[in-house]
Formats: C-alpha cells, sequence, structure tokens
C-alpha cells in the first residue's frame, strides 16, 4: 500500500511538471525570455564572421528593417515572425513575433542573442508591443504552451540556420523535424 502511494505521488508530481515545462529560454540573471549562444568558427576572422551574419539577415528575414553593425563589429536587426497559434482546441489566433537581435564576433567565434521578445506589431516604423511573458502571462497555464511552442521553434530554427550559413556559406532555410 505505501508504494502504491509513493508510486501515485510520483507520478502526479511528473504531470504536473511536465504539463507546466517551459518551452522559451528564460535568463537565468534576469527571468527575462532569451536565446542566446556562443558558436565556435574555426579559421574565420571577426570580420568574416560580421559579414556573413549580415548576408544571412538578409536572406532570412525578408521584412524591411534596418540593421547595423557598430565598430565592435555587432549587428542589431530587428526580427519579426508571423505565427498562429489555437486557443482551446478551436480558435486560431495570429499574431506576429517581435525580437531584438543581436550578433557578435571575434575571431573563431560568434555570440547570436534574440532578446526582448514581444508579441505586437509594426506601426508606422514604431513597435506598438507587450511582453510576450505579460502576454502568455493572461493565459492559462494549460494554453501557454500553444503560445511558446510556435515561438520556441522558430527561434531554434534561426539560430540553427544562423550556425549553418555562417559555417558553409550556403542559405538554408530549417524546416520543422515532422
Amino acid at each position: 500500500m505505501k508504494l502504491k502511494k509513493i508510486i501515485f505521488s510520483t507520478i502526479l508530481f511528473l504531470a504536473f511538471n511536465i504539463s507546466s515545462a517551459q518551452l522559451i529560454m528564460i535568463d537565468s540573471e534576469t527571468g527575462e525570455y532569451k536565446y542566446e549562444e556562443v558558436i565556435q568558427v574555426e579559421g574565420a576572422t571577426k570580420q568574416q564572421l560580421i559579414e556573413r551574419a549580415e548576408d544571412w539577415t538578409f536572406l532570412y528575414y525578408k521584412e524591411e528593417s534596418r540593421i547595423t553593425v557598430d565598430t565592435t563589429n555587432t549587428l542589431t536587426k530587428l526580427g519579426l515572425h508571423n505565427f498562429s497559434w489555437k486557443f482551446m482546441d478551436t480558435k486560431n489566433i495570429s499574431l506576429q513575433l517581435i525580437y531584438d537581435i543581436e550578433i557578435k564576433t571575434k575571431d573563431n567565434r560568434y555570440k547570436y542573442i534574440f532578446s526582448n521578445l514581444r508579441i505586437g506589431r509594426i506601426v508606422l516604423r514604431e513597435v506598438d508591443a507587450v511582453e510576450l511573458k505579460n502576454y502568455i502571462g493572461r493565459f492559462p497555464t494549460k494554453y501557454q504552451i500553444n503560445i511558446e511552442e510556435p515561438i520556441d521553434t522558430e527561434l531554434t530554427k534561426a539560430a540553427l540556420s544562423l550556425e549553418n550559413y555562417v559555417k558553409t556559406q550556403q542559405f538554408e532555410k530549417i524546416d520543422d523535424d515532422w
């Protein structure tokens, strides 16, 4: 009987933790949504890497948004991604994800940062948006995964596409794994 209680408790614990799983990366210091990683690219100078990153942004992001490269070889751009998610298994909600892209380079490596994730739109070249964390928080926990999944998928695909292009100089639009 005691074993059954332990097993039942363990199943409940696992079920709760799996159902409230967080897909989107969270910065451990600030608690904000953020994707960042340092990628090694042997034999490439920081100038080559920033040029490849700039080329990739033109290929990957079709919308017009200014790209800037400063004197420290840091590229910045506003990323936009249209997606929809299903609320209560009946209603599709179309949204636009807006986020900051920052790519820093040094010889043989670069660091990408996708941060300041927001839901909104661009109106007259101005961002009209709410923080993604606040947007997601408005919905019951069981529906939040439906919002997080397409966002995590897109940002992961963008990071993989960037890495592939910087290393091979071959552009590939990464498809979903299914």
